[in-house]
């Protein structure tokens, strides 16, 4: 089929629809890429059916807005999946490997919905081989009985006697009655799946409402229709329960000769429509006393979709808010004093009970938003399955992934930044952990390699570990490459204990790979890792047995909106350094101060760390208004340490991260800053940039 790449597209759908489709297909895409990978062999009866509704809910979707693409393409993965639902295929790596590819395109498929530009993507070849995937049924499958195409059907007389001369074939004759949740964002679209399913089921007679309204995106929150079928009603309500945000099916058998009797549609009590909504019900006057088959009324939904935008609206006011906050407590605290010289005790204590109150309320409204910015860790974990699956079938190798601690919260703006580096690190724990199996059963383990992903929460960091049970790192191969590659002399590179030869592979430029592919080799990625977690305020930790495997874990704030940091004065300014990476403050007269080689240096726990003057660190070579280097802050990033000399500390404070701007930008050693109490500025120092550039100047 040939491809029009470029061309503009056109769908049905406005702006408000197009944002519930994109969220809808993300999370059903998503869904299917975590899914997919575990379906190969012997799947649990609950996934297949999973994932088999998430393509049903794509197709319907993209049907309705008019995307033909990827409604014949996740018609053709329903297909497939139905066989395996129906246990007539199992799913073996040639179907998985078919449903992926789809999956792929899936993606891009989606994608054209938002930038009405087609992709190219010929979506003919990947329909044929996942079709091809089924040529070896059983040859007494056969095909459900599909509805003519066409309007939708009226109850006339030429209609009533077609109907009775298919029943005499073994159909039935059905009146099918659904109801859509309350909660549900697309009502129409889900009355459209729900007559596609009926469709294929059987031939429908007619629909409340009307066929051509459902088709036109007017549907509501029910639909019933008239139904000739050969399944029972058991399978009828089942297949029908597959639509995603169906709240209630009936089904009910309709004796032959009710069809030529007049039908009757009313409108059912408000109680059990959708708020603001009508629904329909069908009542036949030849059978009067049957169930009118309302549907029970669903409780109300216990969660919405917040828009992110909204969320960090919130977040930036109470931002401000915990600002207005620490004014409020230093004005207290200088009103205070004067009150009560004036002898005003009362007053006093009633504005202090006042301020108090205010900041408990604070304190409880922020971290009531902060909840609601978290998400579970799941969210990124759900894509590894398959990432795992590729590496491993690129390099020949057999890897089983295992995950634990998929529900720890972490805050949205972390889940964006982790996935990049949890993906590199996964990678080398494929690639060059795990053996090949041929290696693995030599060593006496088994031909299937494990990773594990574990994820966990302590005080106000997350921590994630990635652990394989490889071959662990050889640290003689480390040793010759960085001297190869003039990274380090001969001597220091022999004379390094093995702890400090693992951590090379943070180094930038250095690989161990024995060739260049493109899963690694060009001696980029973990270096990088380290330098995006540590932008972070966040650290790694590599551990490493040889013949047992390794252990990469990476500490992370929960959040990068607030942080805990030690504020102190360097030259007139006001500067925060994360808590996190603080050993210890003192006065100058009471720090243990060596010169060595003409440079101050502070000795700390039988180390000597080079001190560093902050104010000039960062740039500020303003004369000095005070006598600079009357306390001294240890920090630390990594194995690394230095003390910086400031002016004055201020004590430890939360502080809300502010960008600086455009027009700022980027400046060397911050990253960011904070309104203080007093309305003025404060700098938030990059410790982690600062103290490695500072550590490696003073080493040099």
């Amino acid at each position: 089929m040939a491809t029009t790449k470029g061309q503009r597209l056109q769908f049905d759908l406005d702006d408000d629809d197009l944002k519930l489709f994109c969220e809808e297909a993300d999370e059903q895409i998503e869904l299917l890429d975590a899914s997919l990978v575990q379906l190969e062999g012997d799947p649990d009866p609950d996934l297949v059916q999973q994932i088999f509704r998430a393509a049903h809910t794509l197709k319907g979707s993209s049907a309705t807005i008019g995307h033909k693409k990827m409604a014949n393409l996740t018609h053709a993965m329903e297909t497939v999946l139905d066989a395996v639902r129906q246990g007539r295929k199992s799913a073996n790596a040639e179907m998985v490997d078919a449903l992926l590819a789809g999956l792929d395109a899936l993606r891009e498929l989606a994608r054209e919905v938002v930038t009405r530009v087609d992709s190219g993507i010929a979506t003919a070849a990947l329909e044929a081989d996942l079709l091809a995937t089924l040529e070896a049924d059983d040859p007494d499958t056969q095909s459900l009985p599909s509805a003519p195409a066409g309007a939708g059907y009226q109850f006339s007389d030429a209609s009533v006697q077609a109907a009775l001369a298919e029943m005499g074939q073994g159909s039935s004759c059905y009146f099918v009655e659904v109801s859509i949740s309350p909660d549900c964002q697309l009502p129409s679209i889900r009355c459209f799946q729900v007559l596609q399913e009926l469709d294929a089921l059987g031939t429908t007679l007619q629909t409340w409402p009307d066929r051509d309204v459902v088709e036109a995106g007017a549907g509501e929150f029910a639909l019933t229709a008239a139904l000739l079928s050969r399944q029972s009603d058991e399978q009828l309500q089942a297949a029908v329960e597959v639509v995603m945000d169906v709240g209630a099916v009936h089904v009910r058998s309709v004796p032959a000769e009710a069809l030529g009797q007049p039908m009757t549609a009313h409108r059912v009590p408000a109680a059990a429509a959708a708020p603001g909504k009508a629904q329909l019900a069908v009542v036949e006057s030849a059978a009067p006393g049957t169930d009118g088959g309302k549907a029970p009324k669903k409780a109300a939904a216990q969660s919405v979709r917040i828009d992110v935008e909204r969320l960090d609206g919130l977040m930036n006011l109470v931002g401000e808010l915990v600002i207005d906050r620490t004014r409020l407590q230093q004005i207290r605290d200088q009103l205070s004093a004067v009150l009560k010289d004036a002898n005003l005790t009362e007053l006093t204590e009633n504005f202090e009970e006042t301020t108090s109150h205010l900041a408990r309320v604070t304190d409880e409204l922020q971290e009531q938003i902060m909840r609601s910015r978290m998400l579970p860790v799941r969210s990124v974990l759900t894509r590894l399955p398959r990432l795992v699956r590729d590496v491993a079938t690129k390099c020949g190798k057999k890897v089983e992934l295992l995950t634990a601690g998929e529900e720890t919260e972490l805050d949205r703006s972390v889940i964006e930044e982790i996935s990049d580096p949890l993906v590199h690190i996964l990678r080398n724990a494929v690639d060059h952990g795990i053996e090949t199996p041929e290696e693995r059963r030599a060593a006496g383990k088994p031909e299937t390699g494990t990773v594990t992903v574990t994820a966990w929460n302590q005080e106000t960091y997350i921590y994630l570990s990635v652990k394989d049970d490889g071959k662990g790192i050889d640290t003689r191969t480390l040793r010759a490459k960085v001297v190869e590659k003039g990274l380090m002399s001969r001597d220091a590179a022999e004379a390094a204990t093995e702890e400090q030869a693992i951590q090379w592979i943070f180094m930038a430029g250095l690989s161990t790979a024995k060739t260049i592919s493109d899963v690694s080799g060009r001696g980029v990625g973990m270096d990088i890792v380290r330098t995006n977690i540590e932008r972070l305020n966040g650290s790694i930790m590599l551990q490493s047995t040889p013949g047992k495997g390794s252990e990469v874990i990476i500490q992370l704030p929960l959040t990068l909106a607030t942080t805990k940091a030690l504020m102190v004065v360097a030259n007139s300014t006001v500067y925060a350094i994360p808590l996190v990476s603080v050993t210890e403050a003192l006065a100058d007269h009471e720090a243990d101060i060596h010169s060595v080689n003409g440079l101050k240096t502070l000795r700390l726990r039988q180390r000597l760390l080079p001190m560093i003057d902050l104010a000039n660190a960062l740039g500020d070579s303003r004369p000095r208004s005070i006598e600079a280097g009357r306390f001294v802050v240890a920090a630390r990033h990594g194995e690394r340490q230095v003390a910086f000399t400031v002016d004055r500390l201020l004590g430890e404070q939360d502080v809300v991260v502010k960008s600086l701007g455009d027009l700022v930008g980027n400046r060397k050693g911050l990253t960011g800053a904070t309104i203080l109490g007093d309305g003025s500025l404060g700098l938030i120092v990059d410790t982690a940039s600062l103290v490695s550039e500072q550590a490696m100047l003073a080493t040099a």
